[in-house]
């Protein structure tokens, strides 16, 4: 077995980014996803596979190993099926994409980053309305926790995750809050992409840009 840490794991793939060989950072996770131990799990390691197979090009491996983390069912980063749809969507297979958005929609999460990822994988596909949809529940479930920690916030209660339904602490609303500015970038440029104004979304946007 060999113990790997999240920190081992971005060492790799920040040599990668230095290398430009993803397939060479491919293959090493592979290896480590069959002996992995300890500090994270086999799932994730599967997950970051796949990333760097599609950083290369090759979808169909990089499906292969999204596959192999949702069979897994360890803890990742995110949620595998956001991956997945974007590989499938690559591959032709867009009904079959379009079937694990809905699921994870259906799930209704409360991670703004799946939010992030499935308008990401959306606006690329052109489908800038789906991507303005996901990104403006992202933003939701982002002022949710926010007006669930101390009482205050920004927009209504979000449809995906109401306010009441969650019990954030401190941690949660600064990861969550890390997220909202990315989400409300996506969601502009899908509104600009739609012809529509600027919205009270679009003023937050500009406050958190002043602010920053």
């Amino acid at each position: 077995m060999t113990h790997v840490t999240e920190d081992d794991l971005d060492d790799l793939e920040f040599d990668t980014l230095r290398t430009g060989d993803h397939i060479a950072a491919a293959r090493r996770l592979a290896e480590l996803a069959e002996s992995v131990s300890g500090g994270v799990s086999r799932a994730n390691v599967l997950l970051r596979a796949g990333e760097q197979w599609q950083h290369a090009g090759d979808h169909g491996k990089a499906a292969d190993f999204y596959h192999r983390a949702l069979e897994d069912g360890g803890e990742t980063y995110g949620d595998p099926r956001a991956y997945l749809a974007d590989a499938l969507f690559e591959l032709g297979r867009p009904d079959e994409a379009r079937a694990l958005v809905d699921q994870i929609r259906a799930d209704r999460p409360r991670d703004p980053e799946v939010y992030r990822a499935v308008a990401e994988v959306l606006y690329a596909q052109g489908d800038a309305t789906g991507a303005h949809d996901w990104a403006t529940s992202g933003a939701d479930v982002v002022l949710a926790l926010r007006d669930s920690a101390v009482g205050t916030g920004v927009g209504g209660p979000a449809e995906t995750a109401p306010a009441e339904s969650l019990t954030p602490g401190p941690d949660d609303v600064a990861i969550a809050e890390d997220s909202l500015e990315a989400l409300l970038r996506l969601r502009y440029r899908a509104r600009v992409d739609l012809g529509r104004g600027e919205d009270d979304y679009d003023a937050l946007l500009d406050d958190l840009l002043k602010n920053a």
